[in-house]
């Protein structure tokens, strides 16, 4: 039960990981990302910088789940649950970049998912 009041604060600790190695592997990317000054420096005559987009992307993903995992730690203190299918939307989603992606953190998800869509349920008097 205590990680099941919690899984608003698992999703933040996984997207605050997510955001550290995200630096951590995009280092040599993001050093010659601010040699280019950033501004409108994804994108050029050639086509997209494919390594810039996918560390913006990388960090746009972690800083996202900081925010849902705070949201979600926030509904359940003020409701005590959040509804069963969100629980299996990030099961889903984990389960289908963890196909794709086997060595990552997707894994991490799985039970994330599982703990949100098995949570007790609060009698609707309360």
């Amino acid at each position: 039960m205590w990680f099941s009041q919690r899984t608003g604060w698992l999703l933040v600790g996984i997207g605050l990981i997510h955001c550290v190695i995200g630096v951590l592997l995009s280092w040599s990317i993001l050093v010659d990302w601010h040699a280019s000054g950033w501004w409108h420096s994804i994108e050029n005559r050639q086509g997209l910088h494919m390594d810039r987009f996918a560390a913006l992307w990388f960090q746009v993903s972690g800083v996202s789940w900081v925010m849902m995992g705070w949201l979600m730690q926030q509904w359940l203190n003020r409701f005590g649950t959040l509804p069963k299918n969100f629980g299996w939307a990030l099961f889903g989603m984990g389960l289908l970049v963890a196909f794709v992606l086997p060595i990552s953190g997707a894994w991490l998800f799985l039970p994330l998912g599982l703990l949100v869509a098995f949570h007790p349920q609060r009698s609707a008097t309360h």
